[in-house]
């Protein structure tokens, strides 16, 4: 049965005789209902199922950074952006032993395209960030510097950079404001109830045409109450270590490839060359 809700005039959602009326990319369509409806259900399929309907619950809670990431190859093969990553997204997706979903959330691709991915480096406190982009430099916010491109890739500094934000226990995601790719430099706030919560971070740029450059997976953190005030010492603040500028790290994943930065570094207050780097009240790891 289908049900009417905005007027006579207007489209409807569900069956009526052998047609199905749906909403697509903001238009009401129609088309033709099978005539048989194949229902197997052995534990295989059922896993299949399964795991297909979380696949898409989670497209759809990522759907901001989609909608930006991977908006121009979807429209070229006539589909979703929430299609395209389930499509292109399916080796990072399992079930446990509970039908729960596991996922590979370094290998994740949340946009996609030609133009050149930007050099992120390792986060910095806030006090460090630069008025360069439309939000860096606030209070509270986790700031990325980054290399514009690889020496052998070319990118405008009219690109904009984004940072996607995903937290799996809340089930909900945040996209930050835009940097300028000249500003080498972009910043997100995460909300509060995101506190000592897992956080994966995600990094890409849009050029002025929608073109989007791969994902690169920047790192997971964990925000965490402060409870007490780390502090380094003066000598330790003179010394080459801890003036050691920020390093590439991430992994910029493409559908067809997957290529690796130098970046096996794990930030903590233990590392005494990382401390001008380190943001108290967050534990960071990069791949």
């Amino acid at each position: 049965m289908a049900k009417q809700r905005f007027g006579i005039n207007d489209g409807y959602r569900g069956s009526v005789g052998t047609v199905i009326g749906y909403m697509w990319r903001g238009k009401w369509c129609m088309r033709a209902r099978p005539r048989f409806v194949r229902n197997p259900r052995t534990q295989k399929q059922q896993s299949n199922r399964l795991l297909f309907r979380q696949m898409v619950a989670l497209a759809g809670c990522m759907k901001l950074a989609l909608r930006k990431g991977l908006h121009v190859l979807s429209m070229a093969q006539h589909i979703t952006e929430c299609n395209y990553f389930v499509k292109y997204n399916k080796a990072c997706f399992s079930l446990d032993s509970e039908g729960r979903m596991a996922v590979d959330w370094e290998g994740l691709i949340v946009s996609d395209g030609a133009l050149a991915a930007p050099l992120f480096s390792t986060p910095l406190p806030p006090s460090q960030g630069r008025d360069g982009g439309r939000e860096g430099g606030q209070g509270g916010a986790i700031v990325i510097p980054f290399a514009t491109c690889a020496p052998d890739e070319r990118g405008s500094g009219d690109d904009e950079v984004y940072l996607y934000a995903y937290c799996p226990e809340a089930g909900e995601g945040r996209l930050s404001t835009p940097a300028y790719r000249r500003s080498q430099q972009v910043s997100i706030t995460l909300p509060e109830t995101w506190q000592g919560k897992e956080v994966h971070l995600y990094g890409f740029a849009v050029d002025h045409k929608g073109t989007a450059s791969p994902t690169t997976y920047i790192g997971v953190l964990e925000a965490e109450p402060i409870e007490t005030q780390r502090t380094v010492s003066q000598e330790n603040n003179n010394s080459p270590s801890s003036s050691t500028m920020p390093l590439p790290l991430g992994k910029t994943h493409h559908k067809n490839s997957v290529s690796s930065r130098p970046s096996s570094l794990t930030f903590s207050p233990d590392s005494e060359s990382q401390k001008n780097q380190y943001r108290p009240g967050l534990r960071w790891s990069c791949p």
